[in-house]
């Protein structure tokens, strides 16, 4: 698949309401002239009196309309046209041409649209994308619009679907790896189609260590996924001390063409968790040295860049971390590459929410319909780093002390190791906040028992700390 950055050419203006001002005689504010990523509210003045205060570093959240041109020449015709937006906060409303083609509500989800029906060859084609931003919806700073890249991609209707290609490590010893290579193909032909798959694996050196193909019969209007198990000899295992890294190619090609391809890293490891050993990767016990950092980049707001994430990641490494959770959120693209790259373990995290919201306009009020599109796409983002040894499903939930509610966990839990059993699934539980609407029922059970004074004076001491 033909994939580019489509970064270039935008502008940006507030989106509430320009034409009304207009119409009562007020000012129209112009649109400006930006290059993605973008995050418009760290460029805005800050409000002393904003309804979120610190929690947000006084900025207040305003909608913004952005807007391009997506221009097409006669080589994409007859071809699928996706749009990636690795991340938009949020509630953002996609629009080609004036139609709309698609949405996403959670601001920290890459999401994929198909456009081709929207777009025409050969003459220029409005991208526009509306952000809604509720005041208060996060409890830090937050970020506003477009914020980390937008990807461009291109293939033919018989094609690797985005992101399609899982390379899975299904054994592993000092001598040999047993990889397997799952691959996601599309035909959007209505008829039959044959090609041929290929797998081809190569080291940091580019020399080719292991490469298998087979050919395939398709039927029409189907997706279906196709499994290489190749070996590598001898293989470089990735841990954080020695960052190993393999690349590899997979193609699919018809008539001794190739139709489509993918390229990508990953990296050849072993996991094993016991209450014996702990965690053990390749085969030696792991104590995690790690910290939770949020998704901001200090003055720059939550704009994302290569060398900001791996700054990152060497500056926390030379600290002496071995691991990092994404709080409260799922990662960014460039900070898995860097912690692939130098060498560090990652705890993904889905969210802050569930059912229930935290402050105002959060993703709770839309976990409950966007879950599972926001799942997968964390899933399908995540699966070739192995920086990434754990998925969290939460932080600090509270749902999970309610004996119903609780039952979101499970669904979680199970979708994602549907889509990715190779990986551990977690969640970060605060036992207080599960437990918030027993602490009165608590504490008067403990006030009849006079053995149990000292444990009512530390529930009613929480109490009161809370209420501050």
């Amino acid at each position: 698949m033909k994939k580019q950055l489509f970064n270039q050419g935008w502008t940006v203006k507030p989106a509430d309401a320009s034409s009304l001002t207009a119409l009562f005689g007020g000012p129209v504010t112009p649109p400006k002239p930006v290059t993605l990523p973008h995050d418009y509210l760290v460029e805005i003045p800050r409000d002393p009196n904003e309804p979120n205060g610190p929690g947000n570093g006084f900025f207040h959240e305003i909608d913004m309309e952005y807007k391009t041109t997506l221009n097409l020449d006669e080589s994409a015709a007859g071809k699928r046209i996706w749009l990636e937006f690795e991340a938009v906060y949020q509630n953002s409303f996609v629009y080609v041409n004036g139609a709309f083609a698609g949405k996403c509500a959670y601001g920290y989800s890459n999401f994929y649209l198909d456009i081709t029906d929207y777009v025409k060859i050969g003459q220029p084609n409005t991208v526009k994308v509306i952000v809604k931003d509720g005041v208060p919806s996060g409890r830090w700073y937050t970020g506003g619009g477009i914020y980390r890249d937008v990807n461009l991609m291109i293939a033919d209707p018989l094609h690797i679907a985005p992101d399609g290609v899982f390379v899975k490590t299904e054994n592993v010893d000092d001598g040999m790896a047993e990889i397997a290579v799952c691959t996601e193909v599309s035909n959007n032909n209505g008829t039959m189609k044959q090609f041929v798959l290929t797998a081809r694996i190569t080291d940091a050196d580019g020399n080719a260590v292991a490469e298998g193909s087979m050919p395939v019969t398709i039927r029409g209007n189907v997706t279906n996924t196709y499994k290489l198990r190749l070996f590598v000899k001898n293989p470089a295992l990735w841990d954080v001390e020695n960052p190993n890294l393999y690349h590899y190619e997979v193609s699919v090609a018809a008539d001794e063409a190739v139709l489509d391809s993918e390229t990508g890293t990953f990296g050849i490891r072993k996991m094993q968790l016991d209450p014996v050993n702990g965690l053990r990767i390749n085969g030696k016990t792991v104590k995690l040295r790690g910290g939770c950092i949020h998704h901001d980049n200090g003055v720059i707001g939550t704009r994302e860049f290569t060398l900001t994430a791996e700054e990152r990641v060497k500056t926390l490494k030379s600290a002496g971390f071995n691991a990092i959770r994404s709080s409260h959120y799922p990662m960014s693209r460039k900070l898995l590459a860097a912690c692939d790259k130098y060498g560090m373990y990652v705890m993904d995290e889905y969210a802050d929410v569930w059912t229930s919201t935290k402050v105002a306009y959060d993703y709770g009020m839309h976990m409950a319909e966007w879950w599972e599109h926001d799942i997968a796409n964390l899933v399908r983002k995540d699966k070739n780093h192995p920086c990434v040894i754990m998925y969290s499903i939460g932080n600090e939930i509270p749902e999970v002390g309610n004996s119903i509610d609780s039952g979101w966990g499970k669904k979680i839990a199970d979708r994602i190791r549907e889509l990715d059993p190779t990986r551990y699934v977690t969640n970060s539980m605060n036992l207080l906040l599960a437990g918030m609407d027993m602490l009165a029922q608590m504490a008067a059970g403990a006030q009849n028992q006079p053995e149990a004074g000292e444990q009512t004076r530390e529930i009613n001491s929480m109490m009161s700390s809370m209420g501050d």
